[in-house]
């Protein structure tokens, strides 16, 4: 963790495609997150979720590529 606050637009340009898990953040009043420092990162939900577990705190949890259609069942 390079501990550098950086916006969600940053995250997203210097992590494609990744699984993110943020602390120290800022969110809009609304669940968008504004920034944060990136305290792990993955290719995988299950790779932050290892980090998550561990993790005692208020983080956030985005990714940062595009999601495919949720399946219910």
């Amino acid at each position: 963790m390079s501990g550098e606050h950086l916006t969600f637009a940053e995250m997203v340009e210097k992590y494609p495609k990744r699984w993110l898990f943020i602390v120290d953040h800022n969110n809009h009043p609304n669940p968008h997150l504004i920034s944060g420092v990136v305290a792990a990162h993955s290719p995988t939900r299950e790779g932050i979720s290892e980090f998550s577990a561990k993790y005692r705190g208020n983080a956030a949890i985005r990714y940062t590529g595009r999601l495919g259609k949720l399946r219910l069942f």
